[in-house]
């Protein structure tokens, strides 16, 4: 199994502590920036599965990485931060499914755990994102078929029943879908309109 690759932005005293923190072999540090600005380009670059980023940066603070993260799509993030930084971030992050805090004093089993449950959520995120996509596909494929099938109906005086098994015919002998078909017959009555 391919281990999850992870980007670090953080001083080197952090860094450090979060290397020592990741205690297991499913996850790779694959990077890490000292600058908020550096991570993002590696990020944009590689798309880690997580960009872990301490509240302080050079050039930012964590939570502006994470949201510039969170608008490219990238990976989640999670924000390292003291106690008055913690609360700051849950109130900016607002509904975020993809930014994430911890708060410092760091903890091996707190990080660790939170790093699989992000990734899970995730992983799940994304399945259930493919899935909706797939099904506004179908849906839209389901409306150019009906459609066809009324301008088949209609100037060729076919039964629905007639019209469907005439876009299947079709379909299947140009090895595409019941959607292109559709699409096809829709396109080509529209120019004679």
């Amino acid at each position: 199994m391919d281990r999850y690759k992870i980007i670090i932005a953080a001083q080197n005293k952090i860094l450090t502590s979060v290397k020592n923190l990741l205690t297991t072999s499913l996850y790779e540090v694959f990077d890490a920036a000292s600058s908020g600005n550096e991570a993002f380009r590696k990020a944009s670059a590689v798309f880690p599965d997580l960009l872990i980023a301490d509240y302080s940066l050079s050039d930012m603070t964590g939570i502006d990485l994470a949201k510039m993260a969170e608008d490219s799509r990238l990976c989640p993030v999670i924000v390292l931060a003291n106690q008055a930084q913690s609360e700051y971030v849950d109130d900016l992050k607002g509904n975020s499914l993809d930014i994430f805090c911890v708060t410092k004093p760091l903890n091996a089993q707190v990080l660790n755990h939170t790093i699989s449950l992000v990734l899970k959520l995730t992983h799940r995120i994304q399945e259930y994102e493919e899935q909706v996509s797939e099904l506004k596909h179908q849906i839209e494929d389901r409306k150019l078929i009906e459609k066809a099938k009324g301008i088949l109906m209609n100037k060729f005086n076919m039964s629905e029943d007639d019209a469907y098994k005439e876009m299947r015919k079709k379909a299947m002998n140009a090895s595409k879908s019941l959607g292109q078909i559709a699409k096809t017959i829709i396109d080509m009555f529209e120019v004679f309109k």
